[in-house]
């Protein structure tokens, strides 16, 4: 049922904002995320972003991505990903922007010890949300940090950073 209403919610909000008019974007980038759990890991990946531009200062925006950390200690390693799906607002100032986003994180996780032997493997999905702000620069450049989490109980969070690249689909470049 909640895929369900993010799947409605992301083409109702399709269709609304297929109204207005403005830049629309695609960008692809690279991320780091660093937990802020104590002991927590450093992840590696990338995100996909479709901009859907409304009005003069905004864009509806969709990511998408995965993000993967791998750990070893006392013989044990440990390797986490995440894959989210956000639906957020993009609102600029200038270059300058701020994106609150919302949706659904996908996670899994496995522990295996020395000789390879698989000791735990979970997978897990919540409502996801971030909050974060950067500088989208004329040629294309977009650099990002955000704060994203998921509502899962003992869930720390992460602060992410992005170095991405918007390709112009047309639209308004008011």
């Amino acid at each position: 049922m909640k895929k369900f209403l993010l799947a409605f919610s992301i083409i109702a909000t399709s269709f609304v904002a297929g109204a207005q008019t403005g830049k629309n974007q695609l960008g692809i980038g690279a991320e780091v995320g660093v937990s802020t759990a104590s002991g927590g890991g450093t992840a590696f990946g990338g995100t996909a972003k479709y901009m859907h531009g409304v009005g003069t200062a905004g864009q509806v925006t969709l990511t998408t991505g995965y993000l993967f950390d791998s750990e070893k200690e006392d013989g044990m390693k440990a390797t986490a990903s995440a894959i989210p799906v956000l639906l957020g607002y993009r609102h600029y100032f200038g270059g300058l922007y701020v994106e609150p986003q919302a949706g659904y994180i996908s996670s899994r996780i496995k522990v295996k010890d020395e000789q390879g032997d698989e000791l735990l493997s979970a997978t897990d999905g919540a409502f996801g949300y971030a909050i974060g702000g950067g500088y989208a620069m004329a040629n294309g450049l977009d650099l990002g940090v955000s704060f994203r989490n998921t509502a899962q109980k003992g869930a720390s969070g992460g602060i992410i950073f992005r170095v991405g690249y918007n390709f112009s689909l047309g639209g308004s470049s008011k």
